[in-house]
């Protein structure tokens, strides 16, 4: 404890550079020990590198010595990033060339559901591509319904009052082409409430679960010209809410990503600016009808608790 509470000390005067510091005397001392081992990944590294700290041999005064050596009252000058950069550019080199490469081909685990009234989420299919597709602090959850049409009626205002409180929600929609079917869904970010300016962030993608899963990340446009500047401003309509629709994503001519009307009957999905989407439901139906439509908030498997789920709704958007 009182190694800890020391290294912090000198953590909150320096900042980052004295765990670089740390890190190069924990190597500095067992360098030998290391060169006489044979490591075959970084794993095995990392697990030599464990055994020796948390050893009753470690002694962090030594390390403070390699931290900040000293030859009479003058301090010994700190490696330049001049010579950093050379160091790491040439130890990234060796271990592309000798370090075996691993590709964790294994499928994800299919996310659970709270609920048996789910109909779009049951394939474990769905919820195996969704826990792909997630940004990584949402993995370990589950489904939770909050809104289906089935259950709570079809409107855009049943839709609205079900799912303003959370954020983080996912919503499968059954796209009907002709005698065909699609799921296709948006992930938002943000809550649904209605709103005159678009909201929503970058983690906001479209996807197609059902037939040939495929998902839709947004991706900003680092050209910098005066066009790009434009259009970068209509593809950061991430979420746009309506009284009498909801979409994400948009274009220059008004269309969007996945848009859904106010009765919930009739969608559209053109490929949008940032997402680069093709239309979800698939090729040459830009157009469909809509059957079941879910909404699924995101429940942490270790509390059950809710993920951005606010009952109080202190922070009303209709009108801003």
């Amino acid at each position: 404890r009182g190694d800890i509470l020391r290294f912090m000390d000198i953590f909150l005067v320096e900042g980052c550079k004295a765990i670089f510091r740390l890190a190069l005397s924990l190597c500095q001392l067992v360098r030998f020990d290391l060169k006489s081992l044979f490591l075959t990944d970084s794993e095995s590294w990392w697990r030599e590198i464990r055994s020796r700290t948390l050893s009753p041999a470690f002694s962090f005064k030594k390390h403070l010595d390699l931290m900040y050596p000293k030859f009479g009252k003058i301090a010994k000058r700190y490696p330049k990033r001049r010579g950093l950069r050379r160091a790491m550019k040439y130890n990234e080199s060796w271990a592309l060339e000798n370090m075996p490469i691993y590709i964790d081909e294994t499928p994800p685990k299919p996310m659970g559901f709270t609920s048996d009234k789910c109909a779009l989420a049951k394939p474990a299919s769905v919820r195996s591509n969704l826990a792909k597709w997630l940004p990584p602090s949402l993995k370990s959850t589950q489904l939770d319904l909050i809104y289906s049409t089935e259950i709570h009626g079809r409107s855009l205002a049943a839709f609205y009052n079900e799912c303003q409180r959370s954020k983080n929600t996912v919503v499968l929609i059954e796209a009907l082409t002709g005698s065909t079917s699609a799921t296709i869904g948006m992930f938002a970010s943000h809550a649904w409430n209605i709103n005159s300016n678009s909201y929503g962030d970058g983690e906001c993608f479209l996807f197609r679960s059902n037939p040939n899963p495929k998902c839709f990340h947004w991706v900003p446009d680092f050209a910098g010209s005066m066009d790009a500047l434009e259009s970068q401003a209509v593809s950061e309509q991430f979420m746009v809410a309506r009284k009498d629709f909801i979409a994400m994503g948009a274009n220059e001519d008004g269309t969007n990503g996945l848009h859904l009307d106010q009765e919930l009957v009739r969608g559209e999905s053109h490929p949008a600016l940032g997402f680069k989407n093709e239309p979800l439901p698939g090729e040459n139906h830009e157009t469909f009808d809509i059957g079941v439509v879910e909404v699924y908030r995101l429940i942490r498997e270790i509390d059950g608790k809710a993920i951005g789920h606010d009952d109080t709704l202190v922070w009303d958007l209709e009108g801003l």
